[in-house]
């Protein structure tokens, strides 16, 4: 679920808060990333019981119009929204219940306005409008106009960003690689395994994060020696943080990781330095690993198995 980039990403964040902080606590910084980590999944969860919550509000207005005997609009009224076969199994997931019961969840509960306000934009919508036309309904469609919903009305709402900071500021940095996988849950939302039960996919990706945090932490003096040494025409005070923190959780990977070939870190830094970093940064990065990376070949300093080899 959570890739090895976001995972690089939660590390980036961790040491770059340790480094302003002039902090060397270790277990802050950790439970920090396993933290951030966790809130992941919570966002997913979070945006996948979205529906449900509309379902309850759409309900909860017809029933309030039909006891004081609104008309309201042939949109406000239309069962087919409430039929939906789609948002049923996605309602009815057994893991999705689950998930929302172990972890408590209570985001849109609490901030119900932003339930209401999204309604009212779903309503409104044409992906709505156009749905209701549809004179033949099927599961193809029913998950077609789900995942509609989402990417044309849900994600676009101005006010969720909102919703998103108020509730978990580290989700702000989470939110596009989330709402990708729920889209891919949505599209899927009649297999078992639709709703997704585990933030990490093996046990090695999930031990990755905190070994890379470590590694960074326990030899900084030492990772940063190499950097220095072979930046002659800058010293640290010149380097922007956020680069130097690249810098060392890169070499501490390249160092440190003999499975992940060396093509793989240089890539994922540089990725990483274009999205959130200065826009000269991945050179400044690139042309200081490349240099390394040479050096410490020639003194067999990087020794990669063969996995890491390929």
């Amino acid at each position: 679920m959570i890739t090895r980039r976001h995972l690089r990403i939660k590390v980036m964040q961790a040491l770059y808060a340790q480094n302003i902080d002039k902090s060397d606590n270790i277990n802050r910084g950790e439970s920090w990333v396993l933290k951030s980590s966790q809130d992941f999944y919570l966002l997913y969860i979070t945006l996948l019981d979205l529906f449900s919550e509309l379902h309850a509000c759409g309900s909860s207005l017809l029933l309030k119009n039909t006891k004081k005997h609104l008309k309201g609009s042939a949109n406000d009224i239309n069962p087919k929204f409430f039929n939906n076969k789609a948002l049923k199994m996605l309602m009815e997931n057994p893991v999705l219940a689950a998930q929302c019961k172990k972890h408590k969840l209570k985001y849109w509960k609490n901030h119900d306005e932003y339930v209401r306000l999204l309604w009212d934009a779903i309503v409104e919508s044409d992906v709505y409008n156009e749905y209701l036309e549809e004179e033949t309904s099927s599961m193809q469609q029913d998950k077609e106009f789900l995942v509609n919903v989402f990417t044309k009305v849900i994600v676009p709402f101005e006010r969720l960003s909102e919703f998103i900071e108020e509730v978990n500021i580290s989700w702000v940095d989470d939110i596009p690689l989330v709402n990708t996988i729920v889209r891919n849950s949505l599209q899927r939302v009649d297999a078992k395994d639709a709703v997704i039960s585990v933030l990490y996919k093996d046990d090695e990706d999930q031990r990755f994060s905190l070994e890379l945090f470590r590694k960074v932490a326990l030899n900084r003096t030492e990772l940063s020696n190499d950097i220095i040494g072979r930046t002659p025409n800058w010293d640290s005070d010149r380097i922007a943080d956020l680069d130097f923190t690249l810098l060392l959780m890169a070499l501490a990977e390249l160092l440190y990781f003999p499975s992940i070939p060396v093509n793989v870190t240089i890539n994922e830094y540089l990725e990483i330095a274009k999205e959130y970093a200065t826009p000269k940064s991945s050179m400044f990065i690139n042309g200081v690993l490349d240099k390394l990376v040479k050096e410490f070949i020639d003194q067999d300093r990087i020794r990669k198995n063969m996995r890491g080899m390929q």
